[in-house]
Formats: C-alpha cells, structure tokens, sequence
C-alpha cells in the first residue's frame, strides 16, 4: 500500500506540473470565476478532492488527510494560486487570508511529516520507487 501512495503522489506532482502553466495563464487572461473554476478542477485532477471543501477546515486537520508531504505542497500552492486571482482582481482582504493559509498548510506539514521528508519529498519518492519494467 505504501508504494501505491507513492505513486499516486508522484502523478499528482506531474499533473500538477502539468497544469502549472495553464494555471498561471488563465490568472492572466481569464475572468476570476474561470480562473477559480481552474483550480477546482485542478484540485480535483492532482488530489481528488473538492478545493472549495478542503479550504472549508483549518490546515492542521487538511494536512491529516493527507499521506505524503506533497499533498499538502500541492494543495498549499493552489491556495497560493488563488491568492494571486484574487488580488488581481482587487480582493486583497481574501488574497490574504489565502496566503496565510497556505503558509499553515506548510507549517502543519512540516510539523507532521517532518523537514527532511517535507524538504525534498518528490526526491525522496523517486529514489524509493522501483524502475519501471521495460517495455517489450
């Protein structure tokens, strides 16, 4: 089970990766409803749960669903994604309240899973995993 996690976290990082730039340019060229609307289905894709339920709980309790470090570093940068769509459309009260969120979403998953796994977890990953069989 444990390797299966992994794996699924390491996916996530590449779809997240993946979707990055999409992210970045809907912030700059869509209306702030589809920009949100992005990050849900971003949230959706890489972690399999609803954004707008996440953001419901306080981090400490977030950071418990979780079974790696990224997961909560996935999720600590969409918050911080969205952050930045609402400051640039003047809603600077929210923007911040998001920032220091995703700020106790890292704390919590330091203080969970500790600096070194929180540090380079995607390296720590990748070196755990067995080589994927050649194809035939």
């Amino acid at each position: 089970m444990p390797l299966l996690r992994q794996v699924l976290t390491l996916q996530a990082l590449r779809e997240l990766g993946r979707l990055a730039p999409n992210l970045a340019r809907m912030r700059a060229e869509q209306s702030r409803d589809a920009c949100l609307q992005g990050l849900r289905e971003a949230c959706l894709t890489t972690l399999g749960m609803e954004f707008d339920t996440l953001l419901l709980f306080d981090a400490r309790s977030v950071v418990r669903l979780f079974a790696h470090a990224e997961q909560a570093r996935i999720l600590a940068h969409l918050v911080d994604e969205r952050a930045r769509v609402l400051a640039a459309h003047g809603e600077y009260a929210e923007a911040l309240s998001d920032t220091v969120y995703a700020g106790h979403l890292l704390a919590c998953s330091r203080q969970r899973f500790g600096v070194l796994r929180d540090a380079g977890a995607a390296e720590a990953l990748e070196r755990e995993l067995p080589a994927p069989p050649e194809p035939r």
